[in-house]
């Protein structure tokens, strides 16, 4: 991958910044993660869709504002 070569390493570090890598897979650290998790539940949960793109729909509608609003609080 682009980001792991060691001339945009060496850039990087060149500017005064510090390369951290984050572990191949981390769904802790990935807030799409979070949020797919709640769109599972909400499908298990409520009945009263018919396709997913309602599902997409209504969590987008309902869920993905506050949600947003929670990442980015800490």
């Amino acid at each position: 991958p682009i980001h792991r070569k060691t001339v945009i390493r060496e850039l990087v570090n060149d500017q005064g910044h510090e390369v951290i890598f984050l572990p191949k897979y981390s769904p802790d650290l990935n807030d799409i993660e979070h949020d797919f998790g709640a769109l599972k539940k909400n499908r298990m949960y409520e009945g009263k869709y018919k396709s997913i793109d309602d599902i997409i729909r209504d969590y987008c509608v309902c869920y993905c504002p506050s949600l947003i609003q929670n990442d980015y609080n800490y």
